[in-house]
């Protein structure tokens, strides 16, 4: 139905006086990409209009506070509508899961105001905290005994997470998303139990918890059995053998040591060995306490980038009899840092293929991002590690760059985060004078290659001298 001539006047006029354009005024609120943790200030930018005139109010509220603004700015079109911009900081902090922002825009041609909220916890992320429980506790388990280890993971968000079980450094169980418990504050916190047999030689145990992209978060607890009793008097033979608690580089020196009770007599022997070649840096000594002998042997050796496979045996014997053979993996003390190289092909005109090469490295646990001008890809695929013949890992992951968009120098980084150790990386600069180059060597059109253009102009010249030269030799001989 067409509405009648002297209505549509008057909305006009209603229109003029209230000092709106013609378009309905809109707002709208942007907050950061990336989640942060909390202590650290994020931006929030609300952006409201057109408006046929600057008489406008923005406020902002943190719920119910006030919360000031940190920098304003006006836009005037070419219609003489405005726009306004106002930014604000906000410093999160562990209770903003329940909170929100709330941009308001008033204007004394609207009814009431535009407004526009955002929960904090959307941009909001809390590391957990960890530890490990044992059940029966570790003084009191026996050989053979079962015992539940907890991993008790409290206060974080959002909930999604992934949680490793490692055993001497070893991977043993992953659960991609364990179940989580609500709390008051908005956080979540999960247990999980996992069962391990006890050991008179001591195993370790780690709970590896990864969120989003954060660096892994651990708890570690070491299981050892306690030797039974055989009879009054005397005690059972047990044994240990252990080296440090955490991993070395190639080029390092360990120490492994070897503990043992029970003997009856101080004639005893220990005797190292690396791959079947006997290790001589090596020191036992024997230890009367009572009615029985003790045993300590150390050996110093050298970890190199090959031990993934190396096997140390520690060999005892007792009056001349073999009574124990132990036998350890390297690979457990053996860390070997990636090489991170940063490589570019051109696939067609508009795309340039970027690979980043992450080799040679154990054990194979790393975390790989790419940052185009210190941002971090959304949405990145990890790549899976392949293993080398040597025991370690090599892995690359390839990324396409779009070149027909690029506008400015841009930067691309490799960051690989192995373990927990500091993370290392590469970058490649990617400029338009990189662009120009591709187009110019692969182009089929009117456009000659620079050599050919310069090989084209080296020969007029030649052409040129020559001429002249024996113009004057022609003149001379008249």
């Amino acid at each position: 139905m067409t509405a009648a001539p002297g209505q549509a006047l008057s909305a006009l006029l209603l229109t003029l006086l209230l000092g709106l354009p013609g378009g309905q005024p809109s707002i709208s609120l942007v907050g950061p990409t990336r989640r942060t943790t909390p202590e650290n200030p994020v931006p929030f930018n609300c952006t409201a209009g057109p408006f046929n005139s600057s008489d406008f109010n923005v406020t902002w509220m943190k719920d119910r506070d006030k919360h000031p603004a940190s920098a304003q700015r006006l836009v005037t079109d070419n219609k003489g509508n405005y726009s306004i911009t106002s930014k604000v900081w906000v410093t999160l902090s562990h209770q903003d899961i329940l909170s929100e922002i709330t941009c308001e825009v008033m204007h004394r041609g609207l009814a009431k105001p535009l407004r526009r909220s955002m929960n904090l916890s959307r941009v909001l992320q809390v590391v957990p905290t960890l530890k490990i429980t044992a059940q029966p506790s570790a003084v009191q388990i026996r050989v053979h005994q079962r015992v539940n280890l907890t991993c008790h993971v409290s206060r974080f968000y959002p909930s999604r997470l992934h949680l490793t079980w490692m055993e001497n450094r070893h991977k043993v169980q992953t659960v991609e998303s364990p179940q989580v418990t609500r709390n008051p504050d908005g956080t979540y916190s999960l247990q999980h139990t996992w069962q391990v047999e006890a050991t008179l030689d001591g195993r370790e145990f780690a709970c590896w918890v990864v969120q989003d992209e954060q660096p892994p978060v651990q708890a570690n607890i070491t299981l050892r059995a306690q030797a039974s009793r055989l009879g009054k008097g005397m005690s059972s033979y047990s044994s240990a053998l252990q080296g440090p608690f955490q991993r070395s580089e190639p080029g390092t020196n360990i120490q492994l040591t070897f503990t043992s009770s029970g003997f009856s007599t101080g004639q005893v022997t220990v005797t190292w060995l690396k791959n079947s070649h006997q290790l001589l840096k090596s020191q036992t000594s024997v230890h009367p306490r009572g009615d029985i002998y003790n045993v300590t042997s150390r050996v110093l050796l050298l970890l190199e980038a090959d031990d993934v496979h190396s096997l140390v045996h520690c060999q005892v014997k007792h009056m001349s009899t073999l009574v124990s053979q132990k036998t350890i993996r390297l690979e457990q003390y053996l860390r070997v840092p990636p090489t991170v190289t940063v490589s570019q092909s051109s696939q067609s005109l508009d795309v340039v293929a970027v690979t980043c090469h992450v080799q040679r490295f154990y054990p194979q646990n790393v975390h790989l991002s790419w940052l185009e001008n210190c941002h971090t890809f959304k949405r990145a695929v990890q790549p899976s590690p392949k293993q080398n013949s040597d025991g370690t890992y090599t892995l690359e992951s390839l990324h396409l760059v779009n070149a027909s968009v690029w506008e400015s120098e841009r930067v691309l980084t490799c960051k690989v985060q192995h373990e927990t150790q500091p993370p290392i990386q590469a970058s490649l600069i990617l400029s338009t004078a990189v662009q120009d180059t591709y187009k110019l060597l692969g182009s089929t059109g009117p456009e000659m290659p620079a050599f050919l253009m310069a090989f084209l102009l080296g020969f007029k010249v030649v052409l040129v001298i020559s001429f002249i030269a024996t113009y004057f030799h022609r003149w001379w001989n008249l």
